[in-house]
C-alpha cells in the first residue's frame, strides 16, 4: 500500500496537484513507519522477521518520500524553508550523498540567507552529479553573488 501511496503522489505531483501529492507522500511515510514498527524490537515485543531487503526497501521508500516532500515545499508559495532542510537531512541519514536531497538542502539554506552553507550543499550535490547540471550552477553562483555584495543597510 505504501508503494500505491507514493506512486499517486508521483502522479499527483507530475500534474502539479501539490498538496495533495503532499497528503500522499505523508499517507505513505504512515503505512512505512506502520511496517517498521512490527519488526522493530524497540516497539514491538514480539517483531515480525523480515529480511535485510525488505527493510532496505522501506528505507528507500521513506527517503524517496521525504525528498519528494522536499520538493513539494520547495514549489508552495510560503515555503517552510526549514522544514524543506529537516526533510533533506532525513533522506540524506538514509541515502548519504543524494544529489536530490543535497541540491534541495542547498536551495533551502541559500532562500533562507545561509549563502556560505547553502553553497557547500550545491558544491557536494555538483560533485556527486558529475555531469553539468544548470540549476546546481545557477544556485552556487546565486551563493557567489549574495555573498560578494555589501550588506544593504537600512
Amino acid at each position: 500500500r505504501a508503494k500505491v501511496c507514493k506512486q499517486e503522489g508521483n502522479e499527483l505531483y507530475n500534474s502539479q496537484k501539490i498538496k495533495p501529492a503532499i497528503r500522499k507522500y505523508h499517507e505513505c511515510l504512515l503505512y512505512v513507519r506502520a511496517c517498521q514498527s512490527k519488526y522493530d524490537t524497540a516497539v514491538n515485543p514480539s517483531p515480525v522477521p523480515v529480511s535485510a531487503e525488505f527493510k532496505e526497501q522501506l528505507e528507500r521508500l521513506k527517503a524517496d518520500c521525504y525528498n519528494n516532500l522536499a520538493a513539494c515545499l520547495l514549489l508552495q508559495p510560503n515555503c517552510n524553508y526549514g522544514r524543506v532542510v529537516t526533510y533533506c537531512d532525513n533522506v540524506l541519514r538514509i541515502l548519504p550523498g543524494n544529489v536530490k536531497a543535497l541540491f534541495r538542502k542547498g536551495v533551502a539554506h541559500y532562500h533562507m540567507g545561509n549563502y556560505t552553507t547553502a553553497r557547500g550543499y550545491l558544491n557536494d550535490a555538483k560533485r556527486q552529479r558529475k555531469a553539468p547540471d544548470e540549476e546546481i550552477t545557477k544556485y552556487i553562483k546565486l551563493c557567489n553573488e549574495a555573498t560578494e555584495r555589501p550588506p544593504s543597510t537600512p
